[in-house]
């Protein structure tokens, strides 16, 4: 696995340093092709929505998180401006997911992303999201 991420996300609640934010996930990505990149992880009770489900919230950060870390990797710090996410099916507590991010194009310093989570090979929830750059 590799970091894309850079200082200014070393206290990140997801993908910061766990030695500046314990309580990060400290998540890790790797890329899968210049316009791709992916990671997996499991999720415990400290993240459950309903009685065994992990929460919706959590389930957009991870795609959120996703979509920001392809535009690290590319050497570009942007914020959200728009994110709209699509639960397909539930994610049980401690499910092994995998979660992949896609850049799908570029205008004007508004970047179009989208996001998946699988588990066991089946889509469980997924994002489009736009990004705009952050001032220097």
């Amino acid at each position: 696995m590799q970091n894309f991420s850079p200082e200014s996300h070393k206290s990140c609640m997801v993908c910061g340093d766990p030695r500046f934010n314990p309580q990060s996930l400290g998540l890790s990505f790797h890329a899968l092709n210049q316009h791709q990149l992916s990671a997996e992880l499991a999720l415990g009770e400290q993240y459950q929505g309903y009685q065994g489900m992990l929460h919706g919230g959590m389930i957009s950060t991870l795609l959120d998180a996703a979509m920001v870390h392809q535009l690290f990797r590319m050497g570009i710090q942007a914020y959200t401006a728009e994110l709209k996410v699509r639960f397909v099916r539930p994610i049980a507590l401690g499910s092994m997911m995998s979660l992949s991010a896609e850049l799908l194009s570029e205008r004007r310093g508004v970047y179009c992303l989208s996001g998946q989570i699988e588990v066991a090979g089946e889509l469980a929830a997924k994002a489009q999201a736009k990004f705009i750059c952050a001032a220097s």
